[in-house]
């Protein structure tokens, strides 16, 4: 599994309970942050800037990276192109209240900064999925623009350099990554036990956060919590291999009962800075696909064997990453590189 996490679909993260325990669970929490927040930081939030002040929150900027994956748009692109027709002439939902029935105008109400997009914008003004309102700044279609922040943080999470699993923290956006996906009940288990122990074991602060505090925590005793997660991710692997429902229910009780000393050790690390925690509910932070999307790129069963084709997409894409590593090998000059290396 990755050890870090990034954070979609908006720029800021929000203040509230669910950032706090992503904090605490992962190494390294990033954001997906357009370039010209740089020099414009009052864009962000204040808890937003108040979270890259104490080295919480780390920005990923998509134009330092999106250049390494050759295929990015016309994966995308080919994803989208069976349901363009389909958005563009059903902009009217139909929905029965008390008996009558309605039709709501879906307005394109989505705004996504062109440095996110790439060459995206041609084609979805083309096929008229898009409009471009400020600059830098697009309006579109809300259900791509959703579609297309979960696609871009898959990718984003698989480069190299970034090496985190998309987390988000509303649920609706958690389908994108997989959850609850019929054709994968296995996965699901592994969910669910996941959840199950991480709410039994994981305690957080239950009083208004002092960043500075957290912050001073994560230095003093974030070692703590990695081998933990780790353990967790493995335990409920493991769990989810038990065909028997009952036998999970005894499998799950009985890691969070092996695991008390973990929990104490954790329990006492926090005392220092607060005096009130409590165990709480982390859905969806651990409800939204995070072990297929951590999973290798270079693992194409992983990505296609749930069938889940909008995450296989993001796979198609994340592997033109090797493929053009390997064109690049196999040019004429690449034998003098390699003469290099040898003689380096």
């Amino acid at each position: 599994m990755r050890n870090n996490a990034l954070y979609f679909p908006y720029i800021s993260i929000p203040e509230n309970s669910w950032t706090i325990k992503s904090l605490l669970y992962w190494d390294k929490l990033s954001s997906i942050v357009p370039m010209d927040h740089i020099d414009r930081p009052e864009q962000l939030s204040g808890f937003m800037r108040a979270l890259l002040e104490r080295d919480l929150v780390e920005q990923v900027f998509p134009s330092n990276y999106l250049y390494e994956i050759p295929e990015f748009e016309s994966s995308f692109i080919r994803y989208l192109q069976p349901k363009v027709r389909r958005y563009r002439e059903n902009p009217i939902r139909t929905f029965s209240l008390s008996g009558r029935v309605h039709q709501e105008k879906l307005v394109p109400r989505a705004n996504l900064h062109v440095e996110k997009l790439g060459h995206l914008p041609d084609f979805l003004i083309q096929e008229g999925l898009a409009r471009r309102i400020d600059g830098a700044w697009f309006e579109m279609d809300t259900r791509v623009a959703n579609m297309f922040m979960a696609y871009l943080a898959i990718c984003l999470g698989g480069v190299k350099d970034v090496n985190a699993a998309p987390i988000t923290s509303e649920f609706k956006y958690s389908n994108f990554l997989g959850h609850f996906r019929r054709e994968n009940p296995r996965f699901n288990h592994q969910r669910k036990a996941n959840d199950v122990i991480i709410n039994g074991l994981l305690p957080i602060p239950n009083e208004p956060i002092d960043l500075d505090k957290l912050a001073q925590f994560k230095t003093d005793h974030g070692h703590l919590l990695p081998a933990l997660r780790r353990k967790v991710e493995n335990e409920s692997a493991q769990i989810a291999l038990l065909n028997d429902p009952n036998d999970r229910v005894e499998a799950t009780a009985g890691f969070i009962e092996d695991c008390k000393y973990e929990k104490e050790q954790i329990i006492d690390a926090m005392k220092p800075s607060w005096s009130k925690i409590s165990f709480g509910s982390i859905a969806p932070l651990f409800g939204s696909g995070l072990a297929m999307i951590a999973t290798d790129t270079g693992n194409k069963a992983a990505y296609t064997g749930a069938g889940l084709s909008f995450v296989a997409t993001a796979y198609q894409a994340l592997n033109s990453i090797r493929a053009e590593r390997k064109r690049a090998s196999a040019l004429p000059l690449a034998y003098l590189a390699h003469l290099n290396r040898l003689n380096a």
